[in-house]
C-alpha cells in the first residue's frame, strides 16, 4: 500500500501532492483516449504516436533530470 500512496505523496512531506494526482490524471486520460482510438478503428498515426510517447515519456524525463539537478 505504500508503494500505491508513493504516486500521489510529496517524499518529502508524506502529504499529498497536487502536482503528482494531475500529472497522473492526465497520463491516465491521454491514454485512455489513445487506447478508445486505436481499438474503435480509427489507429493513431505516427504524429500522434509520438505526441503520445513525448508527453507520457518526455514529462517522466524531465521531471527525473529535475529532481537530479536539484536533489
Amino acid at each position: 500500500m505504500n508503494r500505491f500512496l508513493e504516486l500521489f505523496t510529496d517524499p518529502g512531506t508524506g502529504l499529498l501532492s497536487h502536482t503528482k494526482i494531475w500529472t497522473h490524471i492526465a497520463y491516465l486520460t491521454v491514454t485512455i483516449t489513445f487506447l478508445c482510438m486505436t481499438f474503435s478503428g480509427n489507429i493513431p498515426g505516427i504524429d500522434l504516436w509520438l505526441a503520445y510517447l513525448g508527453i507520457v515519456g518526455g514529462h517522466s524525463m524531465i521531471s527525473k533530470w529535475i529532481s537530479m539537478k536539484y536533489k
